[in-house]
């Protein structure tokens, strides 16, 4: 979860990263981080793992809470042939994988360099 944190901190996306809250429990491991991106929106990390569980969301957003993209895996849209991984982008729910920390950090970077 620290490498989270560390390849957040290495990139020249964002100015700012905070680590809200970290859990690093034998049961338990909470990662929640926001940071900014160098166009002042936000990607909010959440990961959340234990023995039999494991959660993540990540939420990129404007400065005024408008969702750019969120990918996560809460198990709602059943309907999805990628159930429980989907993106929610442009007020739809589209498909997705288990996308890493890294590939959040390119597609962002891909949209900053397309404006």
């Amino acid at each position: 979860m620290r490498g989270i944190v560390s390849l957040l901190k290495k990139t020249d996306v964002f100015t700012s990263v905070d680590v809200l809250e970290l859990v690093d429990e034998d049961t338990v491991q909470l990662l929640k981080v926001k940071a900014t991106v160098l166009d002042g929106s936000l990607l909010f990390i959440t990961e959340l793992y234990t023995a039999s569980y494991q959660k993540y969301s990540y939420h990129w957003q404007k400065e005024n809470g408008d969702v750019l993209i969120r990918w996560d895996n809460a198990p709602h849209f059943k309907e999805l042939k990628t159930f429980p991984y989907h993106k929610h982008e442009n007020d739809g729910i589209l498909p997705s994988h288990r996308i890493s920390v890294d590939e959040v950090i390119q597609e962002i970077k891909m949209r900053l360099d397309k404006r």
